[in-house]
């Protein structure tokens, strides 16, 4: 366990008590820092001396070169507003990237001032207003403390790793590899049989361990082997299944055309309900679970499309609904959703150890999503993997509804394969945008069975509904369902090296 520290205490206390203020901790030669809270998340956290701001971290991970950081500044004290502001107007970065950088701003300014021994000086009652906050929680703060440590889990003969029954693993927004492990302990296990089992270097496995037990999620104990064959055993007949452990976003930003998350009862929302509906009717003797959302074109609006209509299946209860970004060449789901593009479907792809691929999906509120993980060279080949079709087989056993956000059809055949994994097609057509030449290739070349039905996105408004901003209409029977819409990084280094 983590030792005991007073700013971790009072940062415990604050979030227990959902606090809204500034936390200043004090150190030696006058050095501040302050710690902005919302209802118990640190919104931001900065330093007296200033060798710790924003832009310096996003120059260091080359999301800008510091001559962009020079015209943000400008820019930033010009329209006077903050730097988050400032990048995301100049179209520099998406919020994302910005929050990602806020969080390692935050995360590493509180490890410094616990490490160098800070004390509480005092905390104000007071409201500040981010543009990007890092919504950080105290468990996210305990765990990036832990994964600073060198300290490694030294295994003992004769004794078997548990998950702690007390130990709250659900707080915890862990990555793939920890999640993979934890996967692994739901059946007590020895070090030596826990390394032939999930596949990792020894060091490496020692290091999540050691992150496990001082967070107080694991424990060591002696249990006899026929408990946990027994154990194993009953583990291994039910659902395997990591929902409960997927990571919840807490500091996404929604893009503000996805009217069906933002605004349920908006006219744009209900016809995204009435779509879903259709949908639903449009099944057969078979069940339809997986939906490919494509268009003829970029920039027709199945990104958007698809995004809202997976928050629409998402409202439903007990629904469970995942939306997975396909389009290797240019992703848009991280930027709809406001969120970093990884740990996506690239990442899982490309890892070598036998990692369940739900360790790789995080969640908001009740829907569940896979980013593209960023570009690929050979998206083609990347998409027709016997991995990726094995993964969607998988999340069926998992999910009610699965949404597959598309490349377009032309000029590439990156849909195609997208298409022939899912159990049919919405085809996506922008009003007065989408040329007749690229919609007549599109439809020529995809399979009759697998078309459900085109949606008309974009469609002007009618008079008695110019209080909308978009347009959505519906038309259509039988099976044809009509609708409308509504820079290079370095790669991130984690405590594992690699």
């Amino acid at each position: 366990m983590i030792d005991a520290n007073s700013v971790l205490d009072e940062l415990r206390r604050l979030g227990d008590e959902r606090q809204t203020g500034v936390l200043v901790l004090s150190g030696a030669q006058s050095e501040r820092i302050s710690i902005s809270l919302c209802e118990g998340l640190v919104e931001a956290a900065s330093s007296s001396r200033g060798n710790r701001r924003l832009g310096e971290y996003l120059v260091k991970d080359e999301y800008l070169t510091p001559k962009d950081l020079d015209a943000v500044q400008a820019e930033a004290q010009r329209q006077k507003i903050v730097f988050g502001e400032a990048i995301v107007k100049k179209k520099l970065l998406a919020h994302g990237e910005v929050g990602e950088a806020v969080r390692r701003q935050s995360l590493e300014l509180i490890a410094y001032g616990v490490e160098k021994g800070f004390k509480v000086a005092s905390f104000t009652n007071s409201l500040r207003s981010f543009h990007v906050p890092a919504r950080v929680t105290f468990s996210h703060v305990l765990l990036e403390l832990s994964r600073n440590s060198e300290e490694l889990f030294e295994p003992t003969a004769g004794l078997q790793i548990a998950l702690n029954p007390d130990g709250n693993a659900y707080a915890f927004p862990w990555n793939p590899q920890e999640l993979s492990v934890i996967s692994w302990l739901r059946a007590p296990r020895t070090f030596d049989k826990l390394l032939t089992t999930c596949g990792f270097k020894e060091q490496n496995l020692k290091k999540i361990l050691g992150i496990l037990e001082r967070v107080g999620v694991i424990e060591t104990r002696s249990i006899s082997a026929a408990a946990a064959s027994e154990s194993e055993a009953a583990i291994a007949k039910g659902e395997l299944s990591l929902e409960l452990l997927v990571p919840a976003v807490t500091n996404a930003m929604l893009d503000e055309k996805l009217e069906a998350a933002r605004n349920e009862f908006s006219f744009a929302s209900e016809q995204f309900r009435n779509l879903k509906i259709q949908l639903r009717q449009a099944e057969s003797e078979t069940p339809l679970k997986v939906f490919t959302v494509s268009s003829p074109d970029s920039q027709d609006g199945k990104s958007l499309i698809s995004t809202n209509l997976a928050f629409s299946f998402a409202q439903d209860p007990g629904c469970r609904v995942l939306i997975i970004d396909c389009d290797l060449r240019k992703p848009t789901l991280a930027r709809y959703l406001g969120v970093t593009e990884e740990p996506g479907l690239l990442q899982y792809l490309s890892s070598g150890a036998p990692l369940l691929p739900q360790c790789f999906l995080r969640r908001w509120n009740n829907l569940h999503f896979l980013t593209a993980g960023g570009t690929a060279s050979n998206p083609i080949e990347v998409l027709s993997m016997r991995k990726m079709k094995e993964l969607i087989e998988s999340l069926r056993i998992c999910f009610d509804t699965i949404i597959l956000d598309s490349p377009p059809y032309s000029p590439i055949a990156d849909a195609r394969v997208v298409t022939a994994l899912s159990d049919g097609l919405l085809m996506v057509i922008r009003s007065g945008r989408t040329a007749y030449s690229s919609s007549d290739r599109a439809f020529k070349s995809i399979d009759p069975k697998k078309l459900l039905g085109v949606i008309l996105n974009d469609v002007k408004p009618m008079p008695f509904q110019t209080y909308h901003a978009y347009g959505y209409y519906q038309y259509g029977d039988n099976r044809k369902i009509y609708a409308g819409n509504g820079k290079r990084r370095i790669e991130p280094k984690n405590y594992l090296g690699s």
